[in-house]
């Protein structure tokens, strides 16, 4: 269910979370927890802009879930530190991952470490150094070298 956002435009930003919150409540109401993934583009011009508006929405969303819907959030890690700290501690909410977004290894982890109580979904940087019929030892060599760094960026 991911959408992606390109413009702080305040009402698509709220017409893409409401969008999320109705698809939710249909995967939770079938016993599931589902993923909520608005990514704001890192190539947006407006993203800092476009993530107040995004954090402001999403708070506002949650508290329209019943108290016992939970929900799992994965957002593109934030140009301002901890802005999803509110987010983050909402009672609906089990937990916030962050998408690496494009973003290399290292700015991602840097930018992920930033940010207390999210930790790291980095599918796209994960799998940069990768491929198809790389030795095994390299393969394992690359994925090591790529998950320490997540992993300690996560630990935050």
């Amino acid at each position: 269910m991911r959408s992606v956002i390109w413009e702080a435009n305040e009402q698509g930003i709220r017409d893409v979370v409401a969008q999320q919150i109705l698809f939710a409540q249909q995967i939770i109401n079938a016993g599931l927890v589902s993923i909520i993934e608005p990514e704001v583009s890192i190539d947006s011009p407006e993203k800092a802009q476009a993530e107040i508006i995004l954090n402001r929405e999403l708070m506002s969303q949650l508290d329209s879930l019943h108290p016992n819907h939970y929900v799992m959030l994965k957002l593109t890690l934030p140009e301002q530190p901890n802005l999803y700290a509110d987010t983050i501690s909402h009672p609906n909410v089990i937990r916030v991952v962050a998408l690496s977004g494009g973003f290399p290894l290292m700015k991602a982890c840097e930018k992920l470490a930033e940010n207390d109580g999210i930790i790291a979904s980095f599918s796209r940087v994960l799998t940069d150094d990768l491929y198809a019929d790389q030795p095994q030892s390299e393969f394992d060599a690359a994925l090591a070298e790529t998950i320490d760094p997540i992993y300690q960026a996560s630990r935050t």
